[in-house]
C-alpha cells in the first residue's frame, strides 16, 4: 500500500471539509467516508482494512468528538466493504452501489446514536437517524461515483484494446 498516497488523501479529505463541504450544508456528506467507501471497494482486503481504521483514527484526531468513533465505524465500514467484495462481483456497478451502501449504511446508524446519546446532539429523532444517515450515504456514494469515472474510463479503453487484439 503506497502509505504517502493514503497520508495525501488525507490530507485532502481534510481541505475539501474544511473549505467546501460547509458551502453545501450541514454535514451533506462526509469526504472522510467518501475516502474510507473508496479504500475498501479498491484496494487488498487487509490493506483496505487498516487504512480504513487509519482514516477513521485522523478524523478522530481532527474533530472534536471522543477519540475512537470514527475509527471504529470507519473501520467498520471498510471491513463489511471487503467482506461483501467476496461476496459480490464488484466489478459491475450496481452491485458497488450494493457493496458500499450494505458497507456504510450500519456503521453510520451506529455513529449517529452514538453521538446523540453520549453527547446529547439533537440532530434528528431515533426515527429519523436511518434516513439521515442513508442521506448522508448517498451523498458519498455520489461523490464517490465521480471519483472513480477515470478508473471507469481507463478499465473501458482496457477491454476495447483487448478485444480488438483477437
Amino acid at each position: 500500500m503506497p502509505w504517502g498516497g493514503l497520508a495525501l488523501a488525507v490530507l485532502v479529505a481534510y481541505f475539501v471539509q474544511a473549505t467546501l463541504a460547509w458551502m453545501l450544508g450541514p454535514n451533506p456528506f462526509d469526504p472522510f467516508l467518501v475516502l474510507a467507501l473508496l479504500l475498501g471497494l479498491l484496494r487488498p482486503t487487509y490493506d483496505a482494512r487498516l487504512s480504513g481504521w487509519m482514516v477513521g483514527l485522523a478524523q478522530d484526531l481532527g474533530s472534536a468528538d471522543p477519540l475512537g468513533i470514527h475509527a471504529f465505524t470507519l473501520g467498520l465500514t471498510a471491513l463489511f466493504a471487503t467482506q461483501l467484495r467476496r461476496v459480490l462481483n464488484a466489478n459491475v456497478w450496481w452491485s458497488r452501489g450494493v457493496i458500499l451502501l450494505g458497507a456504510a449504511w450500519l456503521p453510520q446508524i451506529i455513529l449517529r446514536i452514538f453521538l446523540q446519546v453520549r453527547l446529547g446532539t439533537t440532530e434528528s429523532p431515533f426515527g429519523l437517524l436511518g434516513r439521515a444517515s442513508l442521506v448522508t450515504l448517498l451523498a458519498a456514494a455520489v461523490v464517490m461515483a465521480i471519483l472513480a469515472l477515470p478508473w471507469v474510463a481507463a478499465w473501458r479503453r482496457r477491454i476495447r484494446r483487448t478485444e480488438g487484439a483477437y
